[in-house]
């Protein structure tokens, strides 16, 4: 019985990696573009000999960093927040904010609402 445990254990520690190795993508994905924005950049200053460039070529990437602030949230972040709202007793709530903006669910959603119905699953007490 203790090697059905023991590959049980194996089998819990797979599902958490791979549900890591999935979050690990998501963020990736997410962050992909800058990445990509980002390799040209570091290519064109090893080119290029003069050192004193290299924080004018941080200081944008710092402000790529901001810009990920000030993108509209995604449908993943609103999926989110709603359902710890849900988990925490307000359905109701949250299924009044989706039909609000005119969706049936979630996922019908325009993804031009999710700013504004990310803010209102906030202030939900």
């Amino acid at each position: 019985m203790s090697k059905i445990k023991l590959a049980l254990e194996v089998v819990n520690d797979l599902k958490s990696l791979a549900d890591s190795i999935e979050t690990l993508v998501h963020a990736m994905e997410s962050n992909g573009p800058n990445l990509d924005d980002e390799a040209p950049v570091k290519e064109t200053k090893k080119k290029s000999k003069p050192k004193a460039k290299e924080p004018e070529v941080e200081a944008p990437t710092e402000a790529e960093e901001k810009a990920p602030e000030e993108k509209e949230p995604t449908l993943e972040e609103v999926r989110a927040a709603m359902a710890d709202k849900s988990r925490d007793g307000h359905r109701e709530a949250v299924k009044a904010i989706i039909t609000k903006y005119g969706a049936n669910n979630l996922s019908s959603l325009d993804p031009k609402h999710y700013r504004a119905a990310l803010k209102e699953v906030g202030e939900i007490k």
